[in-house]
């Protein structure tokens, strides 16, 4: 079989709807490292594997109608024309960015949590800072064998406006949750109790707090452990306070963490359940926040 060949079929066999520029010459790297491809040996060998010999297979794909560079993205992300899967708006943003994902009114949704149906897709990528730091990380972990010199930059994705004609929207942490995997896609989403718990940091992300409330009185009594871990390790003092007043005053819950979070309740301050709302005069003596919601 011939190393172009290979190439074009190891492409293949990948069947993801993208593919980045990074992903291509570790591709590339591997199959010219080894010779063959599932034990038959390779004929035309390229001398080196390098980013300009990186670069010219991505043209010779291109002009064979194998790639295409795919438009939702700024620079170094390609459509794989002949895959199998069309990819969704997550999977796909998913794939470009190897630490963004879904997160909010978006994560709400995939857990069925919410009954609404937001338009826009709500990611969640680090900062540009910690996002370099885990980026230094996956090169030398993915190319450890590979002569510092001959490495390609992993790139963070631009983002336009929409990807797969729906809105984007994309928020930035600096610390953001550790996510996991959706079965059968490439799609990373908060955890169950991560996705409760950002309703209390960011209600306004969520659907406000009157529908974040109704949320945790109905659903979240399936989730009690994993909901008090992921508060637990928030930095917000005051999300540990709203989620301590709503399950202790509201749903009557009982937990050693969540009587460890009084600690966090400061008397004399203008603390507010909702954020976003005016200061209401009405407030919990336990957990010394306005109930103005």
């Amino acid at each position: 079989m011939k190393f172009n060949d290979a190439f074009k079929q190891a492409l293949l066999d990948r069947d993801l709807p993208i593919i980045t520029y990074y992903e291509i010459f570790l591709l590339g790297y591997e199959l010219f490292s080894r010779g063959s491809r599932k034990g038959t040996p390779l004929k035309y060998i390229p001398k080196e594997w390098s980013l300009s010999r990186t670069s010219r297979d991505i043209k010779r794909l291109e002009d064979n109608k194998v790639l295409t560079r795919d438009s939702d993205f700024r620079s170094n992300v390609w459509r794989v024309i002949e895959a199998t899967r069309a990819g969704s708006a997550e999977e796909v943003a998913c794939l470009a960015d190897p630490f963004a994902y879904v997160s909010h009114l978006s994560a709400m949704q995939r857990y069925n949590l919410t009954d609404r149906s937001p338009k826009a897709l709500h990611l969640t990528t680090p900062t540009p800072k910690l996002w370099t730091q885990l980026r230094d990380e996956k090169m030398r972990k993915d190319m450890s064998h590979i002569p510092t010199a001959e490495r390609p930059l992993l790139v963070r994705p631009g983002f336009n406006p929409t990807i797969r004609r729906r809105p984007v929207v994309l928020h930035e942490s600096s610390h953001p949750a550790t996510p996991v995997a959706i079965s059968g896609e490439q799609t990373r989403i908060t955890s169950i109790g991560r996705t409760f718990a950002d309703m209390l940091t960011e209600p306004e992300l969520c659907g406000g707090m009157r529908h974040v409330i109704d949320i945790w009185e109905r659903e979240a009594d399936a989730w009690i452990p994993e909901i008090v871990e992921a508060v637990d390790q928030l930095e917000s003092k005051i999300a540990k306070v709203r989620a301590g007043y709503i399950l202790s005053e509201v749903m009557d819950i009982s937990h050693p963490l969540i009587h460890n979070w009084e600690q966090y309740a400061q008397r004399g301050g203008s603390r507010k359940l909702d954020p976003e709302a005016d200061y209401a005069p009405v407030f919990s003596e336990k957990w010394m926040i306005s109930l103005n919601v």
